[in-house]
């Protein structure tokens, strides 16, 4: 009898880890970029409006993912709430690499996160 052609599961499991492994070092890059290239000059400029009111909060953590979803979403989905940064001024300010760099940064991280649970979920 042939063998039957194609990929078999450890095959499958191994490529599906690999890919894994690109998309969150590809998460982990479009962090770093954007904390470094947007985030930082943004807050300089926040700075010089005297409206900083943000930097000060934590280390690149949570910071970074929120300058990346005001970006990301419109100013207005936001209504008065302006969770530390008022998101208006955020669009006024940003460049569109800014917010192409938010758009990456969202879009690997939701796509790493769904690859882990694919993981967890359909691989033994």
């Amino acid at each position: 009898m042939a063998m039957a052609e194609g990929i078999n599961h450890s095959d499958f499991e191994l490529l599906y880890l690999l890919v894994g492994l690109f998309v969150l070092l590809n998460a982990a890059i479009s962090w770093l970029a954007f904390a470094q290239c947007s985030m930082r000059p943004l807050e300089r400029k926040l700075r010089e409006l005297k409206s900083d009111n943000i930097s000060d909060w934590d280390g690149p953590g949570w910071r970074t993912a929120t300058y990346a979803i005001k970006l990301v979403l419109p100013p207005h989905i936001w209504g008065n709430y302006n969770m530390f940064l008022d998101p208006y001024l955020l669009h006024k300010i940003a460049t569109s690499a800014d917010k192409q760099r938010a758009i990456w940064f969202w879009l690997s991280w939701i796509t790493a996160i769904a690859m882990a649970i694919g993981f967890t979920l359909f691989i033994e």
